[in-house]
Formats: C-alpha cells, structure tokens, sequence
C-alpha cells in the first residue's frame, strides 16, 4: 500500500544505537576502583542521588533509572533547542532546511502477536515560502495505516491523504485545499514543481 517510510529511519537508529556504548553513561575503564568499595565518581553520583531521591537512597535498582531519567531529560532538553534553532531557521527567506521526528512503540505480552505503533513527521522548506510535509501512521493493533503529503507555497497548500484498514480492507483518499479552490490544484501543483526545479 505505501513505501515503508520508516526503512531511513529505522537504519538511522540502528547506527546511533551502535555508537551508544552503554546506555548509562559507564565507561568501563572509568569504573576500575582504587581498592575501596567504591570510585570517587560512583560515590559522587550516589551522594547527588541522595538529595533527589530523599529517603529512598538505599534502593539499589534506583541508580540505572536516575541514569536514565537524566539521559532522558537531557535528550529533551537538546530536541527542544533543535527545535528552537530549526523554528529560527525556517523564517530565514534564503534557507534550506529539513526536520523530521519519528517514534515506535513496541510491546509484547505472552502468545499475543506484537503491538508497534509508528508514526514520524519530516518537514522540508526552501526559499520562497516553499514547503513539503509528509506524515505517516502505522498501527499494528488497529490495522490502521495513514499518510499525508502537503505541498505548500506560503499560506496556499494542497495536502493529499490516504488512509488504509488492513483489518477492514477500508480505504479511504482525501485532498485537502488551503487557500485555494479545487479548480486551482493542478496549477498550484503545476507552480510548486516549478518552484522545486529552480534548486535541484
């Protein structure tokens, strides 16, 4: 029915995944003691963990999930700068940019085939108020499968949607007009593909 538009992105995470060389941050040259019970940064990390996790310090199995919320919190934190760059970017009239965001769940209980729910976002601009956005659902329990591609010049879009049920065998295409009449799709296709020519 569609491309896989998740193949770019599930080889992208595939090679990040690779380069972590362990999610929580421990190097295992770094974690060779002196003799003690301890090394001078594990004792560090622990007395900071004290004061987050008040009187549960003494809880074992809270240092990885400490480990990982800061990993978490600070991941946030760099999307959402990214985010503000690319934000300040795209105004930028002489700019070339692209986004894009992705996220799947995965889950497995028992004798149950697997539930995975993908869904990702690209954005791409160029100069002179061009723009394409592309967005795709795919939902293993539902059966649901759904994709929009948008074709933008400033305020004026065409957006083409298609959504398909593998469980139902529903199909369903719809366009939608912003600031433009239906008459005027083909010639504003006709103008974006132009516009797009003048950099490739």
């Amino acid at each position: 029915f569609f491309s896989d538009p998740f193949a770019a992105h599930h080889e992208y995470m595939r090679q990040m995944m690779r380069s972590f060389s362990d999610p929580f941050g421990r190097d295992p040259f770094l974690s060779i003691t002196d003799g003690g019970e301890r090394t001078v940064d594990r004792r560090a990390r622990q007395d900071s963990q004290v004061a987050l996790r008040g009187n549960h310090r003494d809880a074992d199995f809270g240092e990885p999930f400490f480990a990982m919320d800061r990993m978490m919190s600070n991941m946030r934190n760099s999307m959402l700068e990214m985010q503000r760059k690319f934000d300040d970017l795209s105004i930028h009239p002489d700019a070339h940019t692209f986004s894009s965001s992705s996220v799947m769940t995965y889950s497995k209980i028992g004798d149950e085939p697997p539930k995975v729910f993908q869904a990702s976002a690209q954005t791409r601009t160029a100069p002179g108020g061009v723009k394409e956005t592309r967005k795709a659902l795919k939902d293993s329990e539902s059966g649901l499968e759904k994709m929009a591609i948008g074709h933008h010049i400033h305020d004026r879009a065409h957006v083409i949607k298609k959504s398909k049920n593998s469980k139902t065998g529903d199909e369903e295409m719809n366009q939608e007009f912003i600031n433009l009449d239906e008459t005027e799709a083909q010639t504003f296709d006709e103008e974006w593909q132009k516009e797009i020519m003048k950099f490739k």
